[in-house]
Formats: structure tokens, sequence, C-alpha cells
């Protein structure tokens, strides 16, 4: 068994919009930016699984026994966020996912 943590604390988040994570058909868990999860997972390979219903992403990984895998997401302004913020009351958001 190992330990999958992912965390919404990167200092380049917006702040806005909720992240939703999974891995592989488990639960989705909201983060709101500052939250952590960790989750235990069986050896072997996965699917993170996350979005912030704009964009959607997988990420394949292995966790081996014993092993704890750290992943940060976050929600970042693109530079057309400004026009479409003005145009439409609403910006799209790019969202990241690292492996650390």
């Amino acid at each position: 068994m190992g330990r999958v943590t992912i965390s919404r604390r990167d200092p380049g988040d917006v702040g806005q919009r909720q992240v939703i994570v999974a891995v592989d058909a488990g639960e989705p868990i909201k983060l709101e930016y500052g939250d952590t999860t960790t989750i235990d997972a069986p050896a072997g390979e996965h699917i993170l699984k996350a979005n912030n219903t704009l964009v959607w992403k997988k990420v394949p990984f292995t966790v081996a026994p014993g092993e704890h895998v750290e992943f940060s997401v976050a929600n970042r302004s693109s530079r057309f966020t400004l026009s479409f913020l003005a145009l439409l009351g609403v910006a799209p958001l790019m969202m990241t996912v690292e492996k650390k």
C-alpha cells in the first residue's frame, strides 16, 4: 500500500474555482485554494483525474509499496483572462497538475 497526496497551495494559483480530483474510480474530492488531501492507494499503476469544470486532465502514475506520491494542482489565469472577463463576465482558467 502507498499514499497519494494532492495539494492546492501553489502561490501562482488564482484561488478561484474548485479543483475536483480522484484517483482511478475513487470518490471525487473538491479542493479549494489551500486544501490538501491524502489517500491510500494500492501499489501499482493509477490515474489521477483532475478538473475545474472547464479543463479536464488525466495523469498516469505508479505507486510502489510504501511510496508516498505527491501532486500539486493549481488554477492559473491565461493572458486572455482579463479580455474574457470584460467581455463575458467569466474567464477561462488553465489548470496545471504537477508531480512533485
